[in-house]
């Protein structure tokens, strides 16, 4: 279970103080993704030999393995369908009574899947891993991990190093400053990016969804995007699209029902797309954290959440936004619809339910103990995924 500080994991060879000192400020930050900070925060369940590589060795059957750490849960039809630490996948078709473990080609940590339908899904995970299935989760392929994406997003950036010289080449004097800036950074992601490939697949990818079949999208830490059109068989990537120039993390994949698309992340950021994912627009929402979710809570409306309770919402489809009372101080870690009610989940366990489109919230119930990472609704019971693997809370339905 990798995790590299970003001050740490790019060996920086630079030709003057001054630039190293500028890559270095741009290198230290900052709070992680939380499905970073979970994995990181607690200590494994599972033992694992040392010394294979986790992208080429398979998940280990374990008796343990409904015990291990969880950061994903999904519904596959009528089955749930939960994965998290040493790749371990576990499947259920008794409401999560029970759990048989799936067989994955790897063995690293899993942090988010999505079905697009009751028996095509994918996983995603540490490493830039991207897997996939075709029979409701218990068998997995493995379709790209982090080799393969820090190569397509070294030539993204050698392009656009390529055009900001060819830019300031025929810049007239008036341009000439602002093209010499867009060169410097231009510049610098690519050597960024030079570095990030020579380090090998550190990065983990941390959200997806897809909204066909054959239409999908993965995101994850340092600005990594990545499309599907053919369920998930090729991807390309799209980061080069989104305005982020930092390298901010994205840590959520929402959607509206008027087809727009929208990522959640690093430094409070909210990026829409409404042609599926060819460009963007970001708002800052006014909060400077971690930004764990967003959803949209009626046409137009939508509801972020994250760090340290911050809830915020916007009335405009993302333009602007304004803070709504913190739910607490633990993170806001998921979210779950039930007709007219909205819950929203906390790390340690503790859930909110909104009558009002996310306007307001109250405390729905606890569930001591637990350090959680994901949930989902099923009927009358939550299934809470985290420490401990997947457990289940009756749940008072709103109808």
């Amino acid at each position: 279970m990798k995790h590299h500080p970003r001050n740490s994991w790019r060996a920086i060879s630079l030709a003057t103080w001054a630039s190293r000192a500028a890559r270095a400020a741009r290198a230290a930050r900052r709070i992680v993704p939380v499905a970073i900070y979970v994995t990181a925060a607690f200590l494994p369940t599972l033992s694992a030999p040392a010394l294979a590589d986790p992208l080429a060795s398979p998940a280990r059957a374990s008796t343990l393995a409904a015990h291990a750490l969880m950061l994903a849960l999904a519904p596959a039809g009528t089955r749930l369908v939960a994965g998290g630490e040493r790749g371990i996948v576990i499947v259920s078709d008794d409401g999560g009574v029970t759990w048989r473990q799936a067989r994955v080609p790897v063995g690293v940590t899993l942090t988010a899947m999505h079905f697009a339908d009751s028996e095509h899904g994918v996983a995603v995970g540490h490493d830039g891993v991207l897997l996939a299935t075709r029979d409701a989760g218990l068998n997995w392929d493995k379709r790209l991990d982090g080799n393969q994406i820090n190569a397509m997003m070294l030539a993204d950036a050698e392009h656009a190093a390529a055009r900001a010289h060819a830019a300031l080449a025929g810049a007239r004097p008036s341009e000439a400053k602002a093209a010499r800036q867009a060169v410097e950074q231009a510049d610098n992601a690519a050597q960024d990016m030079q570095d990030t490939a020579r380090f090998g697949p550190s990065r983990p990818l941390l959200a997806v969804w897809f909204k066909t079949r054959e239409l999908g999208w993965a995101v994850g830490s340092y600005g990594q995007a990545l499309r599907t059109r053919d369920g998930g068989v090729h991807w390309e990537s799209i980061a080069a699209r989104i305005p982020n120039p930092e390298g901010l993390h994205y840590n959520a994949i929402g959607h509206g029902a008027d087809g727009a698309l929208y990522l959640a992340g690093e430094g409070g950021k909210v990026y829409r797309s409404t042609d599926d994912g060819d460009s963007w627009r970001v708002a800052d929402s006014g909060y400077k954290g971690q930004l764990y979710g967003v959803l949209e809570t009626a046409p137009g409306a939508l509801l972020a959440y994250g760090f340290g309770g911050h809830l915020l919402r916007s009335e405009d489809g993302g333009a602007s936004w304004r803070e709504l009372p913190r739910l607490g101080d633990q993170s806001l870690i998921g979210a779950a619809q039930d007709g007219a009610a909205l819950l929203l989940a906390a790390r340690d366990g503790t859930l909110f339910r909104s009558m009002d489109q996310g306007r307001s919230f109250a405390v729905q119930g606890a569930a001591r103990g637990l350090e959680l990472a994901a949930v989902a609704l099923r009927g009358h019971t939550l299934a809470l995924a985290g420490m401990g693997g997947v457990h289940l809370s009756a749940y008072q339905s709103s109808k």
